[in-house]
Protein backbone atom coordinates (compact mmCIF):
# COMPACT_ATOMS: atom_id res chain seq x y z
CA UNK A 1 0.00 0.00 0.00
CA UNK A 2 1.33 3.47 -0.89
CA UNK A 3 0.00 6.72 0.55
CA UNK A 4 1.00 10.16 -0.76
CA UNK A 5 0.50 13.20 1.46
CA UNK A 6 1.04 16.76 0.26
CA UNK A 7 1.39 19.73 2.59
CA UNK A 8 2.00 23.38 1.84
CA UNK A 9 2.16 26.35 4.18
CA UNK A 10 -0.56 28.99 3.82
CA UNK A 11 1.76 31.97 4.27
CA UNK A 12 3.88 33.77 1.65
CA UNK A 13 6.86 31.63 2.56
CA UNK A 14 7.27 28.08 3.77
CA UNK A 15 7.69 24.59 2.38
CA UNK A 16 5.92 22.15 0.11
CA UNK A 17 6.27 18.66 1.53
CA UNK A 18 5.44 15.59 -0.55
CA UNK A 19 5.64 12.46 1.59
CA UNK A 20 5.10 8.93 0.27
CA UNK A 21 4.45 6.10 2.73
CA UNK A 22 4.91 2.63 1.28
CA UNK A 23 3.46 0.13 3.75
CA UNK A 24 4.40 -3.54 3.49
CA UNK A 25 2.54 -6.55 4.83
CA UNK A 26 5.18 -7.37 7.43
CA UNK A 27 4.94 -3.98 9.14
CA UNK A 28 7.83 -2.20 7.40
CA UNK A 29 7.13 1.35 6.23
CA UNK A 30 9.34 3.17 3.73
CA UNK A 31 8.97 6.95 3.84
CA UNK A 32 10.14 9.16 0.99
CA UNK A 33 10.22 12.94 1.51
CA UNK A 34 10.47 15.66 -1.11
CA UNK A 35 10.73 19.13 0.38
CA UNK A 36 10.73 22.38 -1.60
CA UNK A 37 10.94 25.85 0.00
CA UNK A 38 9.10 28.87 -1.36
CA UNK A 39 9.26 32.57 -0.56
CA UNK A 40 11.89 34.24 1.60
CA UNK A 41 12.98 32.07 4.50
CA UNK A 42 15.57 32.50 7.25
CA UNK A 43 18.41 30.10 7.93
CA UNK A 44 16.87 27.12 9.72
CA UNK A 45 18.24 25.20 12.74
CA UNK A 46 17.37 21.85 11.13
CA UNK A 47 14.94 20.21 8.78
CA UNK A 48 13.43 16.75 9.03
CA UNK A 49 10.62 14.88 10.75
CA UNK A 50 9.60 14.38 14.36
CA UNK A 51 7.64 11.57 15.96
CA UNK A 52 6.75 10.27 19.40
CA UNK A 53 7.45 6.66 20.39
CA UNK A 54 6.79 4.79 23.61
CA UNK A 55 9.21 5.37 26.46
CA UNK A 56 9.53 1.59 26.83
CA UNK A 57 11.96 1.74 23.89
CA UNK A 58 14.68 3.37 26.03
CA UNK A 59 17.51 1.13 24.79
CA UNK A 60 19.22 3.11 22.03
CA UNK A 61 21.63 1.61 19.49
CA UNK A 62 22.95 3.32 16.39
CA UNK A 63 25.56 3.08 13.67
CA UNK A 64 26.96 6.54 13.09
CA UNK A 65 29.01 9.19 14.86
CA UNK A 66 29.34 8.67 18.61
CA UNK A 67 29.21 7.91 21.39
CA UNK A 68 28.93 11.57 22.43
CA UNK A 69 26.65 14.11 20.76
CA UNK A 70 27.81 15.48 17.42
CA UNK A 71 26.90 18.27 15.01
CA UNK A 72 28.01 19.16 11.45
CA UNK A 73 30.88 21.35 12.67
CA UNK A 74 31.62 19.36 15.84
CA UNK A 75 31.80 15.71 14.91
CA UNK A 76 35.39 14.88 14.02
CA UNK A 77 36.09 13.67 17.54
CA UNK A 78 33.12 11.32 17.29
CA UNK A 79 33.91 8.02 15.62
CA UNK A 80 31.74 6.31 13.02
CA UNK A 81 30.77 2.90 14.34
CA UNK A 82 28.31 0.99 16.51
CA UNK A 83 27.27 2.73 19.73
CA UNK A 84 24.65 2.09 22.37
CA UNK A 85 23.20 3.61 25.50
CA UNK A 86 19.91 4.74 27.02
CA UNK A 87 17.73 7.48 25.60
CA UNK A 88 17.60 8.86 29.14
CA UNK A 89 21.40 9.30 28.98
CA UNK A 90 21.45 11.43 25.81
CA UNK A 91 20.47 14.76 27.38
CA UNK A 92 23.54 16.90 28.12
CA UNK A 93 22.87 19.17 31.15
CA UNK A 94 24.22 22.49 29.90
CA UNK A 95 23.89 25.42 32.30
CA UNK A 96 21.14 26.81 30.08
CA UNK A 97 18.90 24.15 28.49
CA UNK A 98 19.39 24.05 24.73
CA UNK A 99 19.65 21.79 21.66
CA UNK A 100 21.46 18.63 22.71
CA UNK A 101 22.03 14.94 22.06
CA UNK A 102 22.21 14.93 18.25
CA UNK A 103 24.00 12.09 16.44
CA UNK A 104 25.42 12.82 12.96
CA UNK A 105 25.98 10.49 9.99
CA UNK A 106 23.60 7.82 11.28
CA UNK A 107 23.05 4.86 8.94
CA UNK A 108 20.57 3.15 11.27
CA UNK A 109 19.18 3.54 14.78
CA UNK A 110 17.20 1.14 16.97
CA UNK A 111 14.98 1.70 19.99
CA UNK A 112 14.06 -1.41 21.95
CA UNK A 113 12.43 -2.49 25.19
CA UNK A 114 13.74 -4.90 27.82
CA UNK A 115 12.84 -7.92 25.68
CA UNK A 116 14.83 -6.59 22.72
CA UNK A 117 11.75 -5.80 20.63
CA UNK A 118 11.18 -2.37 19.17
CA UNK A 119 11.66 0.01 16.28
CA UNK A 120 14.49 0.02 13.74
CA UNK A 121 15.09 3.15 11.66
CA UNK A 122 17.19 2.69 8.52
CA UNK A 123 18.36 5.65 6.43
CA UNK A 124 18.70 5.39 2.67
CA UNK A 125 21.79 7.60 3.01
CA UNK A 126 22.49 9.10 6.45
CA UNK A 127 20.43 11.05 8.98
CA UNK A 128 20.97 13.25 12.00
CA UNK A 129 19.14 11.53 14.88
CA UNK A 130 18.06 12.98 18.21
CA UNK A 131 16.15 11.00 20.84
CA UNK A 132 15.24 12.65 24.15
CA UNK A 133 12.67 12.51 26.93
CA UNK A 134 11.96 16.20 26.38
CA UNK A 135 10.64 18.40 23.59
CA UNK A 136 12.43 21.16 21.70
CA UNK A 137 9.71 23.54 22.87
CA UNK A 138 10.43 22.74 26.53
CA UNK A 139 14.17 23.17 25.98
CA UNK A 140 13.55 26.55 24.36
CA UNK A 141 11.31 27.80 27.17
CA UNK A 142 13.44 26.67 30.11
CA UNK A 143 16.03 29.04 31.55
CA UNK A 144 17.44 26.52 34.04
CA UNK A 145 17.77 22.74 34.22
CA UNK A 146 15.38 22.42 37.16
CA UNK A 147 12.59 23.83 34.98
CA UNK A 148 12.71 20.76 32.74
CA UNK A 149 10.51 17.77 33.54
CA UNK A 150 11.30 14.64 31.49
CA UNK A 151 8.32 13.02 29.79
CA UNK A 152 7.70 9.28 29.61
CA UNK A 153 7.58 9.11 25.82
CA UNK A 154 10.57 9.54 23.52
CA UNK A 155 10.71 12.47 21.11
CA UNK A 156 12.52 11.16 18.04
CA UNK A 157 13.84 13.58 15.40
CA UNK A 158 15.12 12.27 12.06
CA UNK A 159 16.73 15.19 10.25
CA UNK A 160 18.11 15.50 6.77
CA UNK A 161 20.43 18.21 8.05
CA UNK A 162 21.29 20.20 11.15
CA UNK A 163 22.66 23.72 11.45
CA UNK A 164 26.21 23.88 12.81
CA UNK A 165 27.02 25.15 16.30
CA UNK A 166 29.69 27.74 15.54
CA UNK A 167 31.21 29.58 18.47
CA UNK A 168 28.68 32.36 18.86
CA UNK A 169 28.94 32.42 22.66
CA UNK A 170 32.47 33.83 22.55
CA UNK A 171 33.54 34.00 18.91
CA UNK A 172 32.45 33.61 15.28
CA UNK A 173 29.18 32.04 14.25
CA UNK A 174 28.63 29.13 11.89
CA UNK A 175 30.64 29.22 8.66
CA UNK A 176 28.76 28.80 5.38
CA UNK A 177 29.70 25.16 4.77
CA UNK A 178 27.92 24.17 8.00
CA UNK A 179 24.93 26.50 7.64
CA UNK A 180 21.58 25.12 6.52
CA UNK A 181 20.05 27.41 3.93
CA UNK A 182 16.55 26.54 2.69
CA UNK A 183 16.77 24.55 -0.54
CA UNK A 184 14.98 21.67 -2.23
CA UNK A 185 16.02 18.23 -1.08
CA UNK A 186 14.87 14.62 -0.80
CA UNK A 187 15.47 12.05 1.90
CA UNK A 188 14.19 8.53 2.48
CA UNK A 189 14.19 6.21 5.47
CA UNK A 190 12.31 3.14 6.63
CA UNK A 191 10.66 2.21 9.92
CA UNK A 192 10.83 -1.50 10.72
CA UNK A 193 9.55 -3.59 13.63
CA UNK A 194 12.31 -5.65 15.22
CA UNK A 195 12.59 -8.65 17.53
CA UNK A 196 15.66 -10.64 18.56
CA UNK A 197 14.29 -13.61 16.65
CA UNK A 198 15.03 -11.76 13.41
CA UNK A 199 18.78 -11.96 13.99
CA UNK A 200 21.53 -9.51 14.91
CA UNK A 201 20.48 -5.88 14.64
CA UNK A 202 23.28 -4.85 12.29
CA UNK A 203 22.44 -7.72 9.92
CA UNK A 204 18.75 -6.80 9.78
CA UNK A 205 19.60 -3.12 9.31
CA UNK A 206 21.68 -3.93 6.23
CA UNK A 207 18.76 -5.64 4.49
CA UNK A 208 17.04 -3.73 1.72
CA UNK A 209 13.26 -3.66 1.76
CA UNK A 210 12.83 -6.40 -0.90
CA UNK A 211 15.02 -8.74 1.18
CA UNK A 212 13.45 -8.03 4.53
CA UNK A 213 10.06 -8.93 3.05
CA UNK A 214 11.29 -12.51 2.87
CA UNK A 215 11.67 -12.66 6.65
CA UNK A 216 9.23 -14.86 8.56
CA UNK A 217 6.41 -12.51 9.53
CA UNK A 218 5.84 -14.48 12.74
CA UNK A 219 9.12 -13.04 14.03
CA UNK A 220 7.88 -9.49 13.72
CA UNK A 221 6.29 -7.61 16.57
CA UNK A 222 4.03 -4.64 15.96
CA UNK A 223 5.87 -1.40 16.66
CA UNK A 224 4.33 0.84 19.27
CA UNK A 225 4.51 4.02 17.21
CA UNK A 226 2.40 6.94 18.34
CA UNK A 227 1.26 9.71 16.02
Amino acid sequence: VSVLTENKGTEDSGFEHHCTYTIFGNGCIQIGNQIKPFGELPVLPKLGVKMKITGDFDNFQWYGAGPQESYPDRKYGAFIGFHQGKVSEQYVPYVKPQETGNKEDVRWAAFTDKSGAGLLVVAEDTLAVTALHTTAEDLDKAEHIHELTPIDDIILCLDSWQYGLGNGSCGPGVIDKYASYPESFDFTYSLRPYTRGMGEMFEVARLKIPNILNQDESNLKKSVLKH
